[in-house]
Order: C-alpha cells, then structure tokens, then sequence
C-alpha cells in the first residue's frame, strides 16, 4: 500500500483505534479485569505493526525483508488479544483479522492469500467455540465473507496499481521515443541542409573561384584588381560555407546528456538524480541512443517504486571505443532479490547493441554498468 499518505491506511488505524477504544469502554463500564498493561501493549504493538507495514520504509513495509514475518506477528497479536479476552464476548476483535487480511494481497498472490485467509478465519471461530463452548458457525461465515471481501477489494486495488504503474512506464517510454524522434528529425535536417550546401552551393563557388582565378590572369589593370577582389570574395564565402557545413554535421548528433537530463524531467521531485555525463559525449546511432534511454528509463523507475530510493546517480565514460554507463541508486536492495521482467528487457536491448550489462551490489543497493560499443562523430 502506497499510496499517497494513503487513505486506505489512515482508515486502518483509525479503525484499528475505534476497537481499542470500544474495548477499553466496554470493560471500564462492567468493571471487568481486562489484562491491564499486557491489554494496552498487545493493542498498540498491533497498531504499531500496521503503521510500518503500510509504510514504504524498507525493509519493514509490506514488500520489504522483514515485512512477511511482521504480518505473522500481528496476527498472533490478534489472536493474543482474543486470548486475553476470552470471559467475555467481543465478537467485533475479529475486525482486526479484517484489517490483516486486507494487507495480505500486497505479500501473496490472490488464490493463496484467500486459502489463508480462511484458515485464519477458521481457527479464530474455532478459538471462540473452544472458549465460549457455543456454535458460532453464523458469526464465522458472516465475519468470514467480510475477510475475503477485503482481501478481494484489496487485490483488485494492487491489480490497479501495478496497471497504473505499467501504463505510466509506457508513457514515459513514449516520451523518450518522442525525444529522440525529433532529436532525429533535427538531425536528419540539419544533414539535408549541410548536404545541400556543400554539394550546391559549395561547387558552384568552387567553380566561380576557380572562374574569377582565371579572369584574373586575363585581365589588367582596374579590371584585374577588381577581379582578384572578387576572387578573394569568393574564397572567403566558400571557406564560410564549408565551415557552416561541419558546424551543422557536429551538431546533428543526439547529446547522451540532453537526452538523459530530458528523461530525468518526467521523474517526481522526490528522487534526486546526479548526472555525470561530459557534454562531449554523442550519439549518432538513433537504435542504439533508444535502446540507451529505455534501460535508463527502467533503471529509474526501478529505483522509484522498488528500492525505495531518493538519490539515482548516473555516471557515463569514453574509453577505448567503449561507452560506460553506471547507474547506482540508494536504496535498498532484498536479500533474496531475483531479476524481473525490466532486467530482462534490459539485457535483451544491450545485447541488440553488441554490448554487455553487469549487475552488482554498493552499499547494499544495485548497481548497473551498461557497456556499448562508441563510435566518435565525423565532425568530432
């Protein structure tokens, strides 16, 4: 559960702390010994799990290291409580397996996470008929339709999640096409216009320097001096030509800076992204530069929504003909952390470019360096 500071949490925990309150109320007006301090601790330790666990805050949120045993452990609180409870009837303690259940779809699947559910609502029941030595089969299948459908509700809403978060990835996938499509067509018009130049208008002054060099030796006085000045002319516009030329070839390569600093706009304010990259370096392959810009896309929103981090750095280098690109961020990686579907897809696009991908480990958080094979511009 991550949503905002999440009203489906703040609901939790002020139901959590409805039935707190209802139980406190309800012993302090029939004078009933209720525990004590162990009552107040069970209930607040219960709260206090609920609280990381809705927190993305690795590794004690759901989908953290620990987060698992942490749902074990507030189940056993619930159950606790209802142990602790059991000379009276609070039937309405089985609101907090409710709110249990509703957390299980973000650790198991659907199937699984509804199999549990109804062993867990069965064990409660059979503990109050245990207790209360009374059949509560109505009470069990009521409460228990409650507990499947928040666990339902619940699936549905990771469901919308994880479709939200696929959407907006391909959004952003499309941003980047679009990028570099019109850094493409900047490209490839800037290359007519040089072409042009230089085959056009280039020759034709080639053929008027060399026309007003012959003039010149065929004329004299007044008429040759303004002949050689013509020439002079000339050459000085052909030279002003020709560097037009190789001014607009350097510049129709896509800048690995321009194009990275354009992704990392779409990105929230709350991930910090530290670029290393020379302005030097540009691409002039437009397969590979797309296949570039969609690992790095990958690689922060991987650091976005898995690892919890605040701070992406990305480093890149020429050496050798190679270009190297580091991408490290500060999260914090699972222990038993296996590659997905992005690294895959991250892989497949490096391969298609002739180059390699090396995953490894800083300071507890991944590490990608993306190695692809440079080739320097003409005009460099």
């Amino acid at each position: 559960m991550k949503r905002k500071i999440d009203f489906a949490s703040l609901a939790g925990l002020l139901t959590w702390l409805m039935v707190y309150g209802i139980t406190l109320t309800i012993l302090q007006k029939t004078a009933s010994a209720h525990g004590g301090m162990l009552l107040h601790m069970l209930f607040l330790g219960y709260g206090a799990l609920f609280w990381l666990l809705t927190r993305e805050q690795r590794p004690y949120g759901l989908r953290g290291r620990f987060g698992p045993w942490l749902l074990l452990l507030q189940l056993l609180l619930a159950f606790a409580l209802q142990w602790l409870l059991r000379d009276r009837n609070f039937d309405f303690l089985a609101i907090l397996t409710i709110i249990w259940a509703a957390m299980l779809p973000f650790v198991l699947r659907t199937g699984p996470a509804m199999l549990l559910t109804i062993l867990v609502v069965a064990l409660w029941h059979l503990l109050i008929a245990w207790q209360t030595g009374s059949s509560v089969w109505i009470t069990a299948l009521l409460y228990g339709s409650f507990h499947l459908f928040a666990v339902l509700v619940q699936s549905a809403s990771r469901d919308a999640e994880a479709a939200r978060d696929e959407l907006e990835q391909k959004h952003q996938q499309l941003l980047a096409t679009q990028h570099l499509l019109q850094a493409a067509s900047r490209q490839s018009e800037r290359t007519r216009i040089a072409r042009n130049l230089h085959d056009v208008v280039g020759h034709h002054l080639t053929a008027l320097t060399i026309q007003l060099q012959v003039a010149g030796h065929l004329t004299s006085g007044e008429a040759k001096v303004q002949v050689d000045n013509c020439h002079q002319l000339a050459k000085l516009l052909l030279a002003d030509v020709r560097e037009a030329v190789s001014t607009m070839r350097q510049f129709a390569d896509i800048s690995l800076l321009d194009a990275i600093t354009g992704l990392t706009r779409l990105l929230p304010s709350q991930l910090e992204v530290k670029l290393q990259v020379p302005a030097e370096i540009m691409l002039n392959d437009l397969a590979q530069a797309q296949h570039l810009l969609c690992i790095v896309q990958e690689a922060l929103s991987n650091s976005l929504k898995h690892s919890g981090a605040s701070t992406v750095e990305i480093t890149a280098r020429v050496a050798q003909h190679q270009l190297q690109l580091m991408i490290w961020d500060n999260g914090i990686l699972a222990p038993r952390w296996q590659p997905g579907n992005g690294i895959t897809g991250m892989h497949e696009r490096v391969t298609e470019c002739d180059g390699s991908l090396q995953l490894a480990t800083r300071q507890r958080a991944m590490q990608l360096t993306i190695t692809l094979p440079y080739k320097e511009s003409d005009n460099a």
